[in-house]
C-alpha cells in the first residue's frame, strides 16, 4: 500500500512538472469553474462566448502536437485561453451578487481619507477632449504592453524568461478575480455623477464603448487590473530590455515608462477606479513577480533543469 502511495505520488509529480506551474494553475481555475458551473444552477456560461476561445486552444494544441519545437510555447500560450474561459465564469458569478452589494462608497471613502478627494472627482477640473483622447489612448495599451514582452520573449526564444512572465500575468489575473468578488465595487463612471462629462473627438467614446463590450463585468473596479498588468510588463521589460532590443537595452524602458505611467493615470482620469484600486494593484503585481519567480525555480529544481 506504501508503495502504490509513493508511486502515485510520484506520478502525480511528474504530471506537474510536465505541466508547469502555469498548466496546474489552468487545471485548478478550470476545476473551480466545472465546479461553479454544475452546482450553482443560476450560473450560466453561453456557448456561444465560449465557442471561439475553445477553438483557438485546440488549435494550439494541434499545433503542438504536429510540431514539436513549438510544444513548450503552446504551453506558455495556452493558459490564456482557460484565463478567458474563467474570465467569462467570473462575470456569471458577479451577475448573481445583489445590486447593493458595491463597495464603491468604501474605496471613495478610502480615497477622500488619504488624499483629500478621489482622482476621479480632481481630474474633473482638468477634463479636456485632446486629453481624454490621450488618455483612451493609453488606457487601450492594456494588452499591447505585456503582448509586446510576451512576443518578444518567443520571437527570441527565451523560454524560461517567457514562462516566468507568462506565469506572473496569469496569477495577477487570478488573483485579481478573487479580489473582484472579496470587494465588489463599480468604477466610478457607473455608479456617480459628475458634473463635467468626458468628451473626446471620437476615439474615447469608441475605445469606452469596446471596453464595455469587451469586459461585461459589473464588479471589477478593486484591484485595477489594468495597473496590476501593466506593472508586471513593465518589470519584464526592464529586465529584458536587451533580449527585446539587443544593442538598445535602454530603448524598450524609454518607451514603457511614460506608456504606463500615463494608462494608470487614465484609469483615474477617465473615472474608471479609485486610487486605492491602484495601491491593491501594485500589491498585486509584486506579489504575482515574486510568486512567479519562486514557483518557476521550484519547477525547474523539480524537472533537474537547475
Amino acid at each position: 500500500m506504501t508503495s502504490g502511495w509513493r508511486r502515485s505520488s510520484a506520478g502525480a509529480v511528474a504530471v506537474a512538472v510536465a505541466l508547469g506551474p502555469d498548466g496546474v494553475l489552468s487545471v485548478l481555475a478550470a476545476a473551480v469553474v466545472i465546479a461553479l458551473v454544475t452546482s450553482v444552477d443560476a450560473l450560466v456560461v453561453p456557448p456561444a462566448t465560449v465557442a471561439p476561445y475553445a477553438v483557438v486552444g485546440g488549435l494550439l494544441l494541434a499545433l503542438a502536437a504536429v510540431l514539436e519545437r513549438s510544444r513548450k510555447v503552446v504551453r506558455v500560450w495556452l493558459p490564456f485561453v482557460v484565463l478567458y474561459l474563467c474570465y467569462r465564469a467570473l462575470r456569471g458569478v458577479l451577475l448573481l451578487l445583489p445590486a447593493d452589494a458595491g463597495r464603491h462608497d468604501a474605496l471613495r471613502a478610502a480615497d477622500e481619507a488619504l488624499l483629500g478627494v478621489s482622482p476621479a472627482w480632481w481630474f474633473e477640473g482638468l477634463a479636456r477632449p485632446w486629453l481624454t483622447e490621450v488618455m483612451a489612448v493609453a488606457y487601450a495599451l492594456m494588452f499591447v504592453l505585456p503582448l509586446v514582452v510576451l512576443l518578444g520573449l518567443t520571437a527570441r526564444g527565451q523560454e524560461r524568461a517567457l514562462r516566468e512572465a507568462a506565469l506572473a500575468l496569469l496569477l495577477a489575473f487570478y488573483l485579481g478575480f478573487v479580489g473582484f468578488l472579496l470587494v465588489p465595487a463599480r468604477s466610478p463612471d457607473v455608479v456617480y455623477a459628475f458634473a463635467t462629462p468626458l468628451t473626446g473627438h471620437g476615439f474615447y467614446e469608441a475605445s469606452m464603448a469596446a471596453w464595455a463590450r469587451l469586459q461585461q463585468i459589473t464588479f471589477d473596479a478593486f484591484p485595477s487590473m489594468h495597473t496590476a498588468i501593466s506593472t508586471i510588463a513593465l518589470v519584464h521589460a526592464r529586465r529584458h530590455g536587451a533580449v527585446l532590443a539587443p544593442g538598445r537595452p535602454r530603448l524598450v524602458l524609454a518607451l514603457f515608462v511614460p506608456a504606463v505611467a500615463t494608462l494608470q493615470v487614465a484609469t483615474l482620469y477617465l473615472r474608471q477606479h479609485y486610487f486605492v484600486d491602484l495601491v491593491a494593484a501594485w500589491a498585486l503585481a509584486a506579489l504575482a513577480l515574486a510568486l512567479a519567480a519562486r514557483l518557476c525555480r521550484r519547477w525547474d529544481r523539480w524537472a533537474g533543469v537547475a
